[in-house]
């Protein structure tokens, strides 16, 4: 795992779908640095601090969570930085906390619908003890308009619809134009696929008014705010054509 960066401040990590492995952020700032999300293991914070450490920089101070599933938490408790979610991510983290962690208790949540498929199958490729897995909750809970200044660089937390998970932040670094988006574009894993069409078109207009050049997703590699709102507009376009039928 390497950082690679985006604008003199900004970096991330790649992802690794082989077990969910999510992007993970780096805000590079002389004040403090940021985190943006935990991954999914502490071998996953791991290798981002080795990733960190071998760039020459500070570890951060922070650590957003962009929303609650495993692939982005699971990491918490091997953050030493300050983990900071929305609080209905640290409702849904609290609640598996009592989950217990074996063979039969993942199926058991399979058949009762608790879990998904996908999760579970990541979830047993990333870990070879499923007694590694420890959920913990934030140790801060995000608050509106919620800035964490970096110096020559600013990390704005926001809360914005999503199809995804009602939980979903964004960080926007104005300064340098990067919107960190995690999953919030995604439709909704664990409700058969569903996509709210209203709350994909309230995130649709809220990603209009923020100015940035660059999207860092989740699972994939950063794109260009009209290539992410594009997406957007072929999914509303596709509704709207759906219900005329």
């Amino acid at each position: 795992m390497e950082l690679k960066q985006i604008t003199a401040h900004v970096y991330y990590t790649e992802c690794d779908p082989r077990t969910d492995r999510p992007v993970l952020g780096y805000i590079l700032g002389s004040g403090q640095s940021v985190m943006i999300d935990a991954g999914n293991s502490a071998k996953h914070v791991a290798d981002y601090n080795h990733a960190i450490n071998q760039a020459g920089f500070p570890e951060p101070a922070y650590c957003v969570i962009t929303h609650w599933h495993w692939d982005h938490t699971f990491g918490m408790h091997a953050v030493k930085a300050e983990t900071i979610a929305h609080e209905n991510a640290n409702r849904e983290l609290c609640r598996m906390t009592a989950w217990e962690w074996s063979d039969s208790a993942m199926k058991q949540r399979l058949e009762s619908g608790e879990e998904i498929e996908f999760a579970d199958t990541h979830i047993r490729a990333e870990y070879d003890c499923l007694q590694d897995i420890q959920v913990i909750p934030a140790k801060r809970l995000w608050e509106k308009d919620l800035v964490l200044d970096c110096k020559e660089v600013t990390c704005h937390c926001m809360y914005l619809p999503s199809a995804h998970s009602d939980d979903s932040l964004v960080i926007w670094i104005p300064e340098e134009k990067v919107l960190f988006v995690g999953d919030i574009y995604n439709d909704d894993f664990y409700n058969n696929h569903y996509r709210d069409p209203e709350k994909t078109n309230q995130l649709y207009k809220a990603l209009e008014q923020i100015d940035f050049d660059v999207a860092v997703p989740g699972h994939s590699a950063p794109v260009k705010k009209m290539d992410l709102m594009n997406f957007l507009a072929r999914i509303l376009s596709a509704h709207k054509e759906q219900r005329r039928r």
